[in-house]
C-alpha cells in the first residue's frame, strides 16, 4: 500500500509529495552542474518504492525519508549529488536550529536574515516580548486587513455619486471587539469603523455599520476571501512587498500603515513646536518625518514680538534632532528626518556644513538643499546670486553661486551630505498645482458665526476653545463643484478688531473685519470692497453634514438619544409653545389649533413617555389643545437643549439642534414649518412657495442656515406693517377680544428646486397640508443658484474675532457664506507616502537557455499592487487630522521597484551598458503605464481622488484618475532583505558583505549573493576559498579564476562610474511620477571632480534630486564590505591626520577665513569650503 502520509518535524502529519522529493534531488545535482531534471525523478521513484516497502504499517517523518534519499544517491553512482544533498540537510538543521533560539516558528521556509528582521520589526509579540505569530500568519494578518477594504465599495454599500443621506454612527466603543466566525480582530473593525465613517459623511454610504457588518458576513468568502488571497500571494511569492509601517501595524493596535510623512514649518514658536509635536506622534507610530525650514527667519533677524533676535533654522533642527533621538519610531524603527533649506536662504551656508565630521549639529537628519533653476543658470554663467530674508523676502547677500556649489560638493563628498533636490523640476511635475500656497493676510470673523463642520453647525468661538473637528468645504473654490470635508488645522482668538455686517439680498448675514476675503463668481474679494446691488457672494451649494453621535450632550433622565421625535417636539415647542421659568410657575406648554388634532395624537404618547406620566390634554372653548408639563427637572432639560422662556419676537432655534443628529434637524424643521408655516399655490402666476412666518428675525435667519446646511436655499422678506394693527380672536374661555399688534412679522420662502428638495426631504409633521402639496407634483421648477446679491455693508463696531485655518480649499463656510481661511499655508502640506515595491527579479523566466521577462505576470503584479496600495489610504489610521484629509485628498500612492540589479544578472545584462539603461525605461514604462491603467479602472468604480478637478490629469483630457501619482522608487533597505533580493534600483554593493545597524543595534548580517553562488556551483568554480578570497574587497575586479562574462554582470556599486548611476537614476525617473530614491555610491578614492560631475549631470537629465555616498565618508555606515581594504585605509587615515596642512595666503570667498592646502585642495576649518587645483 502506497504512503499518503508524512510526519513533519514540528509533529504535524501532512499529505506526502514525491515532487518535493524529486525536486529536493534536483537542487543538489544542480548545485554540481547537473542538469537531468528527469533523471532527478527517476531518482525519487525508487526512493518512494522504498519509503512505500518499509512503511506499510507506519507514518515516516521527514528524517526517514531523508535518509533513504542519501542511501539511492550513494548506491546509484551520485557521490557529488549526495554530497551536496548532505550538505543542504546539515546547513538546513543549523538553519532550523537558529531559527528555533530565535523563537520564530517559520512556516514559509524563509532565510535566516529575512527571520532575523521580521523578528525584530514585524512579528507581533507579547508584553514578554515572545513572538506570538508564525511567518505565514504575519502576511495573512496584512493581507486581511487590507482586503477588508473592498467591501465598502461594494455595490451593495457604496454609491458613486454621493447620494446617500449621512447615517447615524454607534459610539466606537459599543462596535463589536471581534468576529471569531470570519477570522476578524478588534483592530479589523475599528478599522472599517474608521473607513466607514470617512466614507459616510460624504454621503457614499448605502447602509448603516451595523448593516454593513452583516454584509461582510455574507460576501466575506466570496468576495473578501478572494482578495485576501490574492495579496497573500503576492506578498509571500515575494512579488510584491508594502512599506514597513504596513507589515508592521495592519491588523494591529498601532494601524498606522504610511512611510513618511511632510510637516510643514511656518515662521512662527506655535508653527515649529506644533511640528515637533506631530513628529513626536509620527514616530510613535513607525513613521518618518520630512521638512523644509526654508520659511524661518535667518539667524539675527529681527523678532518683534520680544525685540530679540531670531536664532535661526539651523538651531531649530537641533532640537528635532534631539526629541528623534529619544523616541523610536513605533518601538521598532530609528527616528528619521529629511531636512530641507532652499538655496537663497541666508542661513544656507551654516546648513550645507551642519554635518561636517568636525562641526556634527544632527544624528538624526538626512540634509538636502532645494536648488532653483536660477542658482543653476547662475553657476553656469558664473554669476552672483542672491540670498533672500524669507520674512522680508529682500536680499541680504550676494554670493558667486559657484562658492555655494563648490561647498555643497566638498561636504558632500566629505561626509555624504547634503544631498540636493532640484526643486523647480518637482514643481514642473506637481499633479495638483491647484492646491497651493496663498497669501498670508489675517483676516477675521466674530465668535457668535456658525461655521458648517462634521458634527454640525459650531459657533467660531466654539472651535477656538479647542474644538476639533473637520470643516465642511465648498470645492467651487478650486474650480469644482458639490462640498467635501477637509481639516481644521486650527482656530484662535486674535483680539478686537473693527467689524462690519454683510447682509445679502436673501438674508443670509456675515460679521467680519473688512478685509476679510469673500468668494464672489469672479474671484476672492475683500469684504468692504463688495459693491451692494452689484456683486454677489457665494453661498453653500450642496448639503452639509450634521452630528452621527446620537448621544445628548449632557446627561438626564427624559431622554439619553438625538431622534426625529425628540425634534418634533422641540420645533413644535419653538413654533405653538412656551416655557416658564419662574419660581412659581415651571412648565412646558404646547398648542394645537383646532385643525392639529393629528399632531396632538402623535405629540402627546411621546411627550408623555419622556414625562413619565400621563398627561391628558386641555379642550379650551375656542377649540384649541393644550398639553402642559410642571416640574424644574423637565423645564431644565429643555432648558439645557437651548429652549428659552422669551417671548415670541425673541424666540431661537434651540442651540442643540446646530449639532443634532439630521434626523433631529429633520424633525424639528417638520413641526416648526407645520405649526408656523404653510403652502402656497397661485397656479395662475405659476407662483408656488413655502413659507414660514414668525415674529422672531433671528429666528428665521437661524432656520435658513439649518436648511443651506440641508442643501436647501431661502429668501427671508420683512412683512412688518408700519403701524400697529388691530384684531379680534376668541380666547380660551370662548369670549371674544382685541389684540393690537406691533406690527412686527417677517417670512422666510422656499422656492424653485429648494422647494421640491423640501418637500421631498423634509415636508411637514403629520404631512400636514398634503392636499396642496399633491396639487404641486409634477410642477417643473426652476434651478437654484447657489449665489446672492450684497444688499448692504453695514459697520458693526469692534468686537472680539477670530481666526482658523484649513489647508484644502484655504476656506471655510461660515454663515452659509464661503469666506477665505485665515492664515498662510504651504504647499501641499500633511502629505504622506504610501509605499509598496515590486520586486523585478522574480518576472524572469528561462526557455531553454535564454531568459526573458514575462510582462504578462509583471502586468498582472502591477495592478494587483495598486489596488493593495489604493486600500491602504482607507484602512490607514492617520497620526493626525491633518495628515489624514491631505492624505485622502490626494490620494498618491507609490509603487516602485526592486531587484532590478538581480533582475539584469538573469537576463545576462551589465548593470553600466546602454543596453541596461535602456531596458530601465523600458521597464519603468511599463510599470507606470500599467500603474495608471489600474487607477482609471479603479477611478471609474470608486470614484476620482477628490482634488482631481484642476489637477494636471483633468488638463490632459483624462475622465478618471484614482490616485494623483502612482509611481515613486523608494528605499527598500528591510523589505527587500524580507524579499531576499537587490534594494531598489541600486547594483550590487558587492557580492559578500555584512550589514551592520540594521536592528538599530549590534545585529550583524551576512550576505552572499546567492545567484552568483549558484552559478559558480553550476559552472565549476566555486570554492570556500573563492569566496574568502572575494570578501577581502567585496568585488570581482582583479579576482582569477572567474568568467569574464560572470564578471561583468556581477558588477558592484564601487566598480561603477558615476556617470553610469545617474544615468540608471535618470532612466527610471523619466517615468515615474515622484521621485527615485538612489544613492550614488562612490569608491573610496573617487573626487571631488567626481561628485561635481554626477550632481551637474543629474541635474541635466531632469533628475528630481541626488545623494552620494562615499565609502567610509561616516564614521558609521549600515554596509560594510572589503575588511582587508578598510583596515588598510584606517592606517593610511592616521598618517593623514598627522600630516601638517600648509597656510595659504589666500582667504576663504564664503567666510573670509584663512584656506590650507593639502594634497592639491584649498580648505577652509571654519566653514568646509574647498576648492582643488
Amino acid at each position: 500500500m502506497a504512503v499518503r502520509r508524512i510526519i513533519k518535524r514540528d509533529g504535524r502529519v501532512v499529505k506526502f509529495e514525491k515532487e518535493k522529493i524529486a525536486n529536493a534531488i534536483w537542487k543538489a545535482a544542480q548545485a554540481v552542474g547537473g542538469k537531468d531534471y528527469e533523471l532527478a525523478k527517476r531518482l525519487a521513484d525508487e526512493v518512494v518504492a522504498i519509503v512505500n516497502e518499509k512503511f506499510k504499517k507506519t507514518i515516516p517523518s521527514v528524517e526517514d525519508v531523508q535518509d533513504i534519499v542519501e542511501k539511492v544517491l550513494i548506491e546509484r553512482g551520485h557521490a557529488k549529488t549526495a554530497k551536496a544533498y548532505i550538505l543542504y540537510r546539515q546547513e538546513h538543521k543549523k538553519i532550523r536550529e537558529v531559527k528555533s533560539i530565535l523563537g520564530v516558528k517559520d512556516d514559509l521556509k524563509l532565510p535566516i536574515n529575512t527571520i532575523k528582521v521580521l523578528k525584530s520589526r514585524y512579528l507581533l509579540k507579547d508584553e514578554k516580548g515572545n513572538v506570538i505569530e508564525t511567518t505565514s500568519q504575519l502576511f495573512r494578518r496584512v493581507a486581511r486587513h487590507i482586503a477588508l477594504v473592498d467591501i465598502l465599495y461594494d455595490p451593495l454599500v457604496f454609491d458613486i455619486n454621493k447620494e446617500q443621506e449621512v447615517k447615524d454612527m454607534p459610539d466606537e466603543n459599543d462596535i463589536p471587539q471581534e468576529m471569531l466566525d470570519i477570522g476578524l480582530n478588534k483592530y479589523n473593525l475599528k478599522m472599517l469603523y474608521r473607513a466607514y465613517k470617512r466614507l459616510n459623511l460624504k454621503r457614499y454610504m448605502k447602509v448603516s455599520f451595523n448593516e454593513l457588518l452583516e454584509i461582510i458576513r455574507m460576501k466575506y468568502k466570496s468576495k473578501i476571501k478572494k482578495t485576501e488571497e490574492r495579496f497573500y500571494r503576492l506578498m509571500t511569492n515575494f512579488l510584491f512587498m508594502p512599506n514597513s509601517p504596513t507589515l508592521m501595524n495592519a491588523g494591529a493596535p498601532l494601524g498606522q500603515l504610511s512611510a513618511c510623512f511632510v510637516l510643514p514649518i511656518d515662521d512662527s514658536i506655535p508653527s515649529i513646536f506644533d511640528a515637533l509635536k506631530y513628529t513626536a506622534i509620527i514616530h510613535q507610530t513607525g513613521g518618518g518625518t520630512g521638512f523644509s525650514f526654508s520659511k524661518l527667519r535667518p539667524n539675527g533677524d529681527i523678532v518683534r514680538s520680544t525685540r530679540g533676535v531670531a536664532s535661526g533654522p539651523v538651531s531649530f533642527m537641533r532640537v528635532f534632532d534631539v526629541a528623534t533621538d529619544v523616541i523610536k519610531q513605533g518601538g521598532k524603527r530609528r527616528g528619521a528626518n529629511m531636512g530641507i533649506l532652499r538655496i537663497d536662504h541666508p542661513d544656507i551656508l551654516d546648513f550645507i556644513t551642519s554635518k561636517d565630521t568636525e562641526n556634527m549639529l544632527f544624528s538624526n537628519f538626512n540634509i538636502s538643499v532645494a536648488i532653483t533653476d536660477k542658482f543653476m543658470e547662475a553657476l553656469e554663467k558664473d554669476e552672483e546670486f542672491e540670498l533672500i530674508n524669507p520674512r522680508t523676502k529682500q536680499a541680504v547677500k550676494r554670493l558667486y553661486a559657484r562658492q555655494l556649489w563648490e561647498m555643497i560638493i566638498y561636504q558632500a563628498w566629505k561626509t555624504g551630505d547634503p544631498g540636493v533636490i532640484f526643486i523647480d523640476e518637482i514643481n514642473r511635475h506637481n499633479p495638483t498645482p491647484h492646491i497651493g500656497m496663498i497669501e498670508s493676510t489675517n483676516p477675521c470673523v466674530t465668535g457668535d458665526m456658525l461655521v458648517s463642520t462634521e458634527y454640525g453647525l459650531l459657533r467660531m468661538d466654539e472651535l477656538a476653545d479647542g474644538h476639533h473637528t473637520a470643516l465642511v468645504v465648498d470645492r467651487r473654490v478650486i474650480g469644482d463643484s458639490d462640498v467635501d470635508i477637509s481639516p481644521m488645522l486650527k482656530a484662535w482668538r486674535t483680539g478686537v478688531k473693527e467689524t462690519y455686517k454683510l447682509v445679502t439680498k436673501s438674508g443670509y448675514e456675515l460679521v467680519a473685519t473688512p478685509d476679510h476675503k469673500i468668494m464672489t463668481p469672479n474671484g476672492w474679494v475683500p469684504l468692504l470692497q463688495l459693491k451692494p446691488g452689484k456683486d454677489k457672494v457665494l453661498i453653500q451649494s450642496a448639503p452639509g453634514i450634521w452630528n452621527t453621535n446620537k448621544k445628548i450632550p449632557f446627561d438626564n433622565s427624559f431622554q439619553k438619544e438625538w431622534s426625529k421625535e425628540l425634534g418634533h417636539v422641540l420645533g413644535w415647542l419653538i413654533g405653538d409653545g412656551w416655557l416658564r421659568d419662574s419660581d412659581k410657575n415651571r412648565r412646558v406648554g404646547f398648542s394645537f389649533g383646532k385643525n392639529d388634532r393629528d399632531i396632538l395624537c402623535y405629540l402627546k404618547p411621546i411627550l408623555n413617555r419622556m414625562y413619565g406620566r400621563e398627561i391628558k390634554e386641555i379642550i379650551r372653548e375656542n377649540g384649541t389643545y393644550h398639553l402642559s408639563y410642571h416640574g424644574k427637572s423637565f423645564v431644565e432639560f429643555f432648558r439645557k437643549l437651548g429652549v428659552k422662556p422669551v417671548k415670541a419676537g425673541e424666540k431661537e432655534v434651540p442651540v442643540a439642534i446646530f449639532t443634532a443628529t439630521r434626523d433631529a434637524v429633520v424633525g424639528f424643521l417638520q413641526a416648526l414649518f407645520a405649526a408656523d408655516g404653510t403652502v402656497a399655490v397661485d397656479e395662475k402666476k405659476d407662483n408656488i412657495y413655502v413659507r414660514l412666518t414668525s415674529k422672531s428675525l433671528r429666528l428665521l435667519k437661524q432656520v435658513q442656515l439649518l436648511l443651506l446646511n440641508c442643501g436647501i436655499k431661502s429668501r427671508v422678506y420683512n412683512r412688518s406693517r408700519k403701524r400697529a394693527g388691530k384684531f379680534r380672536y376668541v380666547d380660551k374661555h370662548g369670549k371674544e377680544k382685541v389684540y393690537e399688534s406691533n406690527g412686527i412679522l417677517y417670512e422666510l420662502q422656499i422656492n424653485k428646486e429648494s422647494l421640491q428638495r423640501f418637500l421631498n426631504e423634509i415636508g411637514f409633521l403629520c404631512n400636514k397640508y398634503k392636499d396642496k402639496i399633491k396639487k404641486i407634483n409634477g410642477h417643473r421648477f426652476y434651478k437654484d443658484v447657489f449665489e446672492d446679491e450684497v444688499a448692504e455693508i453695514i459697520p458693526n463696531g469692534k468686537e472680539v474675532v477670530y481666526d482658523l485655518t484649513e489647508p484644502l480649499t484655504h476656506s471655510f463656510i461660515c454663515n452659509g457664506i464661503i469666506v477665505s481661511n485665515c492664515g498662510e499655508q504651504p504647499l501641499l502640506p500633511y502629505e504622506s507616502c504610501n509605499l509598496g515595491s515590486i520586486n523585478l527579479s522574480k518576472f524572469v523566466e528561462n526557455k531553454g537557455d535564454k531568459a526573458y521577462i514575462d510582462w504578462n505576470k509583471l502586468e498582472e503584479t502591477v495592478k494587483q499592487a495598486v489596488h493593495f496600495l489604493d486600500n491602504v489610504i482607507d484602512a490607514n489610521a492617520y497620526p493626525i487630522p491633518q495628515i489624514e484629509f491631505m492624505t485622502l485628498a490626494n490620494r498618491k500612492i507609490g509603487l516602485g521597484v526592486m531587484g532590478w540589479a538581480e533582475m539584469l544578472i538573469k537576463l545576462g545584462i551589465k548593470y553600466d551598458s546602454e543596453e541596461a539603461v535602456k531596458l530601465a525605461e523600458r521597464v519603468m514604462k511599463f510599470v507606470q503605464e500599467k500603474a495608471r491603467e489600474k487607477s482609471v479602472e479603479m477611478a471609474k468604480a470608486r470614484g476620482n481622488f477628490p482634488n482631481f478637478k484642476g489637477s494636471v490629469w483633468e488638463k490632459k483630457g483624462y475622465k478618471y484618475m484614482r490616485n494623483a501619482t502612482q509611481t515613486t522608487i523608494a528605499p527598500t533597505g528591510t523589505i527587500s532583505i524580507i524579499a531576499n533580493t537587490t534594494s531598489g534600483i541600486e547594483p550590487l554593493f558587492a557580492v559578500v558583505f555584512v550589514r551592520r545597524n540594521i536592528l538599530g543595534g549590534e545585529e550583524e548580517l551576512v550576505e552572499i549573493n546567492p545567484l552568483f553562488e549558484k552559478i559558480s556551483k553550476e559552472r565549476g568554480f566555486y570554492s570556500e576559498e573563492l569566496m574568502r578570497k572575494i570578501s577581502e574587497t567585496g568585488s570581482l575586479r582583479g579576482i582569477e579564476g572567474i568568467p569574464k562574462d560572470v564578471r561583468e554582470i556581477f558588477v558592484t556599486a564601487h566598480d561603477i562610474d558615476p556617470e553610469w548611476h545617474v544615468r540608471m537614476q535618470a532612466a527610471f525617473q523619466k517615468y515615474t511620477d515622484n521621485a527615485v530614491s538612489k544613492t550614488i555610491n562612490l569608491r573610496h578614492n573617487a573626487t571631488i571632480n567626481d561628485v561635481d560631475k554626477a550632481y551637474r549631470l543629474a541635474y541635466k537629465l531632469k533628475c528630481k534630486g541626488i545623494t552620494i555616498y562615499r565609502d567610509r565618508s561616516k564614521s558609521v555606515q549600515v554596509i560594510h564590505i572589503g575588511q582587508k581594504e578598510k583596515h588598510a585605509e584606517i592606517s593610511n587615515n592616521h598618517k593623514e591626520r598627522e600630516s601638517k596642512l600648509k597656510e595659504s595666503e589666500e582667504k576663504c570667498p564664503v567666510c573670509r577665513s584663512k584656506l590650507y592646502y593639502a594634497e592639491g585642495c584649498y580648505t577652509c576649518l571654519a566653514c568646509g569650503f574647498s576648492k582643488c587645483g
